[in-house]
């Protein structure tokens, strides 16, 4: 499976996955952007607005969470604060046993940083 992301600013988007999560570009143009890494698969961006979009989708992002497994959330959550990113939760842990961290992208995704931190609660849920 391959994700899109529709956004309106191709730079702080590619951005965020570059530099952020070591992402490395694949190809890039003024409307598309193909980005790969070892540790995460591939994730593509278009212009939202480009004519290769059917204008019915070509709305802001809303209920996406691309979820990326690291070994150290806090060291994320550092990079993050320097590369300026919005921060909608720094880490956190989770009665379910992750520690999460959750940035905003420009196109609207939200970006789940999570680590494992401990068995689940069994009492949770």
């Amino acid at each position: 499976m391959l994700t899109n992301i529709l956004t309106d600013d191709l730079i702080n988007t590619k951005g965020l996955f570059i530099n952020l999560l070591n992402f490395n570009i694949e190809y890039e143009s003024d409307w598309f952007i193909a980005m790969s890494s070892e540790a995460h698969g591939q994730v593509s961006a278009f212009l939202r607005t480009s004519e290769f979009i059917p204008e019915l989708y070509q709305q802001p992002c809303q209920g996406l969470i691309l979820t990326f497994i690291v070994e150290d959330v806090e060291a994320y959550f550092v990079k993050a604060k320097t590369l300026d990113l919005e921060i909608i939760e720094p880490p956190r842990d989770l009665p379910y046993g992750q520690r999460r961290l959750l940035i905003k992208d420009k196109s609207g995704a939200l970006i789940d940083i999570s680590t494992p931190s401990a068995p689940l609660d069994p009492n949770y849920g």
